[in-house]
């Protein structure tokens, strides 16, 4: 598909927090409310640095307290009915690649984006489902219709999209006002590794307008 270089760029990032649990609770064909109120909390955990850590929670465990990172016994501790199972990555990848291909319903161009995000290059398309913001809706409704905690939002950028998909759900952002209404957010919307947005944060840069206010140069000087 060729698209006219006058017409602006636009991508939909989409971002399912809970994408492990969510497999599995589909597998076993629990609908969430079901989920809610009969089954103990659920939690994936993968070894980090020879220990067992949390690494995907369902909605309840999230409401008890848990949060990623936190050592399996640690967890155990405070809730002792805690159901737990093994992260399995390739599962978890086939399952994406197959949500992955049924957003090819929307537009042909669709990337994976991390073991729990997808991008999608959706340029000349949103008229076809009554513009933008109805686009963006429909995919996050139809997803959530099956099983599927997800955000999402629309950007000209991926950066910028994948941003607001994590802390500004179901935001369409206006072609050339990324710059502006990405300032506000965390400066862990960036998506940097931990130690960086943990260097970014001591430096007093709490925001991506705070450190976007930074000359390059001074930012490359003490950051890389």
């Amino acid at each position: 598909m060729t698209v006219s270089s006058k017409v602006p760029r636009r991508i939909v990032a989409l971002w399912f927090p809970r994408f492990a649990t969510d497999r599995l609770q589909r597998r076993g064909k629990l609908r969430p409310s079901e989920t809610a109120r009969e089954a103990p909390p659920l939690v994936v955990v993968a070894k980090v640095d020879n220990a067992l850590r949390l690494s995907a929670l369902d909605r309840k465990a999230t409401s008890l307290g848990l949060a990623i990172g936190q050592p399996l016994a640690n967890a155990r501790a405070m809730l002792p009915a805690l159901k737990v199972v093994a992260a399995n990555e390739p599962d978890d990848l086939k399952l994406l690649t197959r949500i992955a291909d049924w957003c090819g319903r929307f537009t042909p161009f669709v990337a994976l984006d991390g073991p729990r995000g997808l991008l999608l290059d959706v340029t000349g398309a949103s008229h076809l489902f009554g513009g933008e913001q109805m686009m963006l809706d429909r995919i996050r409704e139809d997803l959530q219709a099956q099983g599927f905690a997800v955000r999402g939002a629309m950007a000209g950028t991926a950066t910028a999209a994948r941003a607001f998909a994590r802390y500004r759900d179901g935001t369409v952002i206006a072609p050339g006002e990324e710059a502006t209404a990405i300032a506000p957010l965390p400066i862990a919307a960036l998506n940097l590794d931990p130690i960086t947005t943990h260097a970014f944060r001591r430096a007093g840069l709490k925001t991506v307008g705070q450190a976007a206010g930074r000359k390059r140069s001074e930012i490359t000087a003490r950051f890389g």
